[in-house]
């Protein structure tokens, strides 16, 4: 009985395993000659086809997805896109997955004593410190003003969220060295709401904007508790 059991979650395992190699193959298919090889070979059938062409306009797209000028971080629009995604993913790898919602605390006053240009300098800083604190795997956008969400995917161990949760806050709260000329150094903190998806829920699905929604809340909760900590939304 067990074994017939564990023969879907071998399946759906290699099944993943041989997506992810076609989806490395496809990087390398992205020219306009290689897709009209692709659909001049007679060796290929129909379906075959249709695959390759779906896995590399899907390649084509994670290349054109919208940015934020100054920090160069997705827009929400492009973040929504590639959380949604992600979403139905999950209850296939059996991963947990963490959305984070980051409000800067004390960002206001840097505007108003430096200056704007100053205040934008420093929403690059902080962006670069974000980018260096996630994982490969993981996604970051800039959701407006000095608003950020980092959405951590493939969590093994549920545990592991509160630390790569921590990791953003000490990147944020280091202090920012506007450039090596310059001595001004500046001091901020964050505000943290992080909402959850745990892979055996699948009966209770939720959707991208339902998800930061619940993160922002949670971020909310952060503020009044005090600011620079985090707070976690229910499940």
């Amino acid at each position: 009985m067990a074994d017939h059991q564990a023969r879907p979650s071998r399946a759906i395992e290699q099944f993943i395993s041989l997506f992810k190699q076609m989806q490395g193959l496809t990087q390398e298919l992205r020219s306009q000659d290689a897709i009209a090889l692709i659909q001049a070979d007679p060796h290929l059938s129909q379906l075959q086809r249709h695959v390759f062409n779906e896995l590399i306009c899907d390649q084509a797209s994670s290349f054109s997805l919208a940015r934020d000028e100054l920090t160069g971080l997705l827009l929400r629009s492009s973040l929504l896109e590639c959380l949604n995604k992600a979403l139905v993913d999950i209850y296939l790898r059996g991963n947990y997955l963490a959305v984070c919602f980051i409000d800067l605390d004390g960002f206001k006053e840097i505007n108003d004593q430096h200056g704007h240009l100053v205040g934008d300098q420093a929403l690059r800083l902080v962006s670069v410190c974000l980018k260096n604190s996630i994982r490969s795997e993981d996604l970051l956008c800039r959701w407006g003003g000095d608003e950020f969400v980092v959405v951590l995917q493939d969590i093994t161990q549920k545990d592991f969220v509160l630390g790569l949760a921590n990791r953003l806050l000490n990147a944020i709260t280091s202090p920012l060295r506007l450039s090596a000329d310059d001595p001004l150094t500046l001091f901020l903190g964050a505000s943290i709401g992080v909402s959850m998806v745990e892979p055996r829920n699948f009966h209770q699905r939720k959707d991208a904007l339902t998800l930061i929604e619940s993160a922002d809340e949670a971020m909310y909760s952060a503020k009044q508790a005090g600011k620079n900590q985090i707070q976690f939304a229910a499940l």
